[in-house]
């Protein structure tokens, strides 16, 4: 119950976030009800209000009595976004002394499961755009090294980039997973395919079905392989050159992939362009944070291992432990000799 219940919450988490990222929703409105979202997931509508009322202590959204469950804006500043990982972390020491933990012990488990080695992960596609997108979720949300591998250079067979044999895991799409366990094999090491939020992809199907999309990229094989992504909607790929594109209508939608908005100009359009920095499922980034606890928690092991055996002035006696006389340890000889 409480990992389904978790399951759901960060399901909707993401949604909410895609939504008000997205501009389909905005402060102010109301979400679904308790019945509506239980049918679509298939969960018990305890469930969900337990979801929504997990989102509400963030402060994502607010819950009316009799009115429901209502969006609310994002904190922008550090000091308004301060309270609520408070309550995170009070609600985690919780959880700790439930199970026998003290803060301070779980502090030290908490640092040695993401501070003790660094994870690097090979992001394999086969274009700019897609392996910039991976490259830059797996560093900036989960503090992994990434490597850009090429999947047309790997099927050319040229050298692998530097730092890929190092790589703790290959990372992929699902258009390229045969590749990505080829290389896996190679280097030994294991492979994830990430799948996207389904909130994500309903939301961009719904923003392609309303009217054509300029698709902005700066890879031409993302744009040629757009289509084939997103088959029978009306995209429109753009490869972004030395300047902006030009002739796109006032009140077309824009997207940009992740590498092409990095690259557009402040304030392009007015600052309607839309992407989206997160795409993950749930499923997905729980791997990787399991992946990364995973890798750190072997690290520390491996170097407890390695640390030398500290000698203590005692002997074993028949009773237990015992300080021997003199107060220092003696060698065997001495005592075979008293």
């Amino acid at each position: 119950m409480v990992g389904r219940r978790a399951s759901i919450t960060e399901s909707l988490r993401q949604r909410i976030l895609a939504g008000l990222h997205l501009g389909t929703l905005h402060p102010g409105d109301r979400l679904a009800s308790l019945r509506t979202l239980g049918r679509e997931l298939g969960a018990d509508p305890r469930v969900v209000m337990a979801a929504y009322r997990q989102l509400a202590a963030e402060g994502l959204i607010c819950l009316r009595p009799r009115s429901g469950a209502f969006v609310q804006p994002w904190p922008q500043r550090e000091h308004e976004l301060l309270p609520e990982i408070a309550m995170w972390v009070v609600d985690v020491f919780l959880r700790g002394l439930a199970r026998g933990i003290p803060p301070t012990e779980l502090r030290r488990k908490a640092r040695a499961c993401l501070d003790s080695v660094r994870v690097r992960a090979a992001c394999l596609e086969c274009n700019d755009d897609q392996v910039h997108a991976l490259c830059a979720q797996v560093r900036i949300d989960y503090g992994f090294d990434a490597v850009a591998v090429d999947a047309d250079a790997l099927s050319r067979r040229q050298p692998l980039p530097p730092g890929t044999t190092d790589a703790d895991f290959v990372l992929t799409t699902r258009f390229h997973a045969a590749e990505a366990q080829r290389l896996g094999s190679r280097l030994r090491r294991p492979v994830l395919v990430a799948t996207l939020d389904p909130f994500f992809i309903n939301q961009v199907e719904r923003m392609l079905a309303a009217g054509p999309v300029w698709w902005i990229c700066t890879d031409p094989r993302f744009a040629a392989k757009l289509p084939r992504m997103l088959p029978s909607l009306p995209v429109k790929p753009i490869v972004l050159g030395p300047r902006p594109p030009e002739g796109i209508p006032s009140g077309d939608t824009v997207y940009a992939t992740r590498r092409a908005a990095d690259r557009l100009p402040r304030g392009w359009r007015g600052g309607r362009v839309i992407t989206i920095p997160r795409v993950f499922s749930a499923e997905t980034a729980r791997a990787l944070v399991g992946f990364l606890v995973r890798r750190n928690l072997r690290a520390a092991r491996e170097a407890a291992r390695k640390r030398p055996a500290v000698s203590l002035p005692w002997s074993p006696g028949r009773a237990g432990w015992r300080r021997p006389p003199g107060g220092a340890s003696r060698s065997p000889r001495a005592r075979r000799a008293s």
